[in-house]
């Protein structure tokens, strides 16, 4: 993606993706220590968007652990589709995805342009 605000991080083992200076996407996969087996994509949102979101995208749930973020696992027959949609919305600045960073040093040190 070409955006100026776009970058990546490392964030509990996945890949964070940061745009318009929120975090948008958490992708993740099972930690070679066993501590989770995830493996698909969290949605990041606020609690009171989930129900927007899961009605356009019945696909995405509570994440287990991270309620508050919607998850959908790479096995999901609708994972391709669902995140192609997804994406649209979040390169569209839908206000309804993302999370702004709790602490301006979680921003962009360390991060990564893709």
């Amino acid at each position: 993606m070409e955006h100026p605000t776009f970058f990546t991080k490392s964030m509990f083992g996945g890949l964070a993706a940061y745009l318009f200076e929120r975090q948008m996407l958490l992708l993740v996969e099972p930690t070679k220590s066993g501590r989770w087996n995830w493996h698909g994509v969290l949605v990041c949102t606020d609690y009171q968007h989930q129900a927007s979101i899961q009605a356009e995208f019945p696909s995405l749930t509570p994440h287990e652990v991270l309620k508050k973020w919607l998850f959908i696992d790479s096995a999901h027959e609708d994972f391709e589709s669902t995140m192609e949609a997804v994406a649209k919305h979040v390169a569209g600045n839908d206000q309804r995805f993302g999370v702004i960073p709790k602490s301006p040093k979680q921003f962009r040190p360390g991060g990564r342009k893709a």
